[in-house]
């Protein structure tokens, strides 16, 4: 089994989240960021940073959350959570208004698109799981795979400066998955059934990749032992 690590802060829905049988499914570590410690994220294969985090306590964690795609596993930064500037490779984070209601506007289209249709996040993300409201527009780094973006704002080309979720497997020897969408809170609220299928779906998806990466390096070992 894949060792997932589930950062957070210890507010109502992050709790709330952490204690859905649904997420309690793939065994996540309880880190609560107040107390963590550097030793909490070594031997991790995925590590969730929850979104709405007290951005002085996340400060102090950086070096250990990237510490976790630099030997090679997969951190999955949620939105709302300052500038992220810390994220590598990340170019811009820019302002966009957060439209909650934008079903009920006269062209119920908040102008998000899926894109690389062809990925494997599809097999575990669903439409919905992407087509709601969003904090902000990433700008990734080149090389890096988009798959949600907006068409209804204004700063540039919407699919490289108005991304609302991405992964990123240059910056780091791991993969970073980013996205400015706060799935935790809205899940923990049930509030936002699109943001429960995001939630399950990147768990799915990153459980499932990690697991199959951790037997595929398990046969690896098994065959070169055989030999030698």
């Amino acid at each position: 089994m894949y060792r997932l690590g589930f950062l957070h802060g210890g507010s109502f829905s992050q709790l709330t989240t952490l204690a859905d049988p649904a997420v309690r499914l793939w065994r996540p570590r309880d880190l609560y960021l107040p107390d963590v410690a550097e030793g909490d994220f070594e031997d991790l294969d995925v590590l969730f940073v929850s979104d709405r985090l007290h951005s002085k306590l996340l400060a102090r964690a950086v070096p250990w959350i990237l510490g976790v795609a630099e030997r090679g596993g997969t951190v999955v930064v949620l939105g709302e959570n300052g500038d992220c500037d810390w994220v590598p490779g990340l170019r811009g984070l820019g302002h966009a208004e957060t439209n909650f209601w934008w079903w009920r506007t006269p062209r119920g289209d908040n102008g998000v698109r899926r894109s690389a249709e062809g990925h494997e996040a599809w097999e575990h993300l669903t439409e919905r799981a992407v087509r709601w409201h969003y904090h902000g527009l990433l700008e990734p780094p080149a090389g890096a795979t988009v798959l949600a973006y907006t068409e209804l704002e204004e700063e540039g080309d919407p699919a490289t400066r108005q991304v609302l979720l991405y992964e990123d497997r240059v910056s780091t020897p791991g993969r970073l998955i980013v996205t400015t969408m706060d799935p935790v809170y809205h899940h923990g609220s049930r509030f936002m059934p699109g943001a429960t299928q995001l939630l399950y779906g990147l768990l799915r998806w990153t459980g499932t990749t990690a697991a199959t990466a951790g037997s595929a390096t398990s046969a690896t070992s098994a065959t070169v032992g055989r030999r030698s």
